[in-house]
């Protein structure tokens, strides 16, 4: 479905994500909320000394700086070396639009220093492991340096046990009422997801400016509507910890508002006992579709019906 500008479910009200806007200097910095963390050891420089996969924290390359993947030696980002991190974990996702959606290509940067992640449009990572503490993430077009960063979230809290996604959208040249590019970020909770059912986090990234609020229904085998789900869902809020059975199940998307479905989707059956990240998101030529992020840390792309 394209916008232009011209099994009944329990959900828990949808709330504002932590959203990182950009500034007038593109940096993007801001403050966080606080969060307790524990002190580690190291250098902090979170780029890993070796040849591993810094997407997954096996062995060196890790992001943790120790070069042995188990987040308990040095580089923890604070260089304080003393030893005693826990680790949390942080996934990314890149739904940020770009002009005709050309060259969305971006490198991540941790605490100033490439950590080998690279990644355009629509792509997820698996979960990286980080040693608690503050982090500064940078954007950084496809090879270019840390001076060349177009977007800065600064103080970043991670704890001991922390599951954070944390996702790049909006558009980097908005137009009218567009959501202007910026970074958000949710907590992840795995705990106690009833045996056979999967936990749904349903994000809306769709930044064109038609695409909210919009209000979200169950639907039938014909795409009517059956029951709403979301009313006035708007852009950057999110609805968490939405336990649903393992089934098919059919979603439809009311733009106007008016008890009409505009788009209907069909999520799939996932396997039981997993969480999913799913995002409304709507590319330069106002199509939306849904990107499900996947617990192995790819992603299924869910098209209109």
């Amino acid at each position: 479905m394209n916008f232009s500008n011209s099994t009944p479910l329990i959900l828990t009200l949808a709330v504002p994500l932590v959203v990182f806007g950009c500034s007038d200097d593109g940096s993007g910095d801001t403050d966080m909320p606080t969060s307790e963390t524990t002190a580690g050891d190291g250098d902090g420089d979170m780029s890993g000394d070796g040849d591993g996969d810094p997407a997954t924290g096996d062995g060196d390359g890790d992001m943790t700086g120790d070069g042995d993947g188990d987040g308990d030696g040095d580089g923890d980002g604070d260089g304080d070396g003393d030893g005693d991190a826990g680790v949390g974990m942080v996934r990314l996702a890149h739904l940020g639009v770009f002009p005709e959606d050309m060259g969305t290509e971006v490198d991540i940067f941790v605490n100033g220093e490439n950590a080998g992640i690279t990644f355009a449009f629509k792509d997820t990572t698996d979960y990286v492991e980080l040693p608690a503490g503050m982090y500064t993430f940078d954007i950084v077009p496809s090879g270019g340096a840390i001076e060349d960063s177009v977007f800065t979230v600064a103080d970043f809290p991670i704890a001991e046990g922390d599951m954070w996604e944390v996702a790049a959208q909006g558009y980097v040249v908005p137009e009218g009422d567009d959501a202007a590019f910026g970074v958000a970020a949710f907590p992840e909770n795995w705990a106690d997801i009833p045996a056979g059912q999967n936990r749904l986090n349903i994000v809306h990234s769709a930044a064109l400016a038609a695409l909210t609020p919009i209000d979200v229904w169950a639907v039938d085998d014909n795409c009517e509507p059956v029951m709403p789900l979301l009313e006035d869902f708007e852009y950057g809020t999110y609805a968490g910890d939405v336990d649903i059975p393992d089934a098919p199940l059919r979603i439809g998307l009311d733009v106007g508002q008016d008890a009409s479905v505009d788009a209907c989707f069909e999520v799939p059956a996932l396997g039981g006992d997993v969480l999913v990240n799913a995002f409304a998101v709507n590319n330069d030529a106002g199509e939306v579709s849904i990107i499900a992020h996947l617990p192995d840390g790819t992603n299924a792309e869910l098209l209109p019906l």
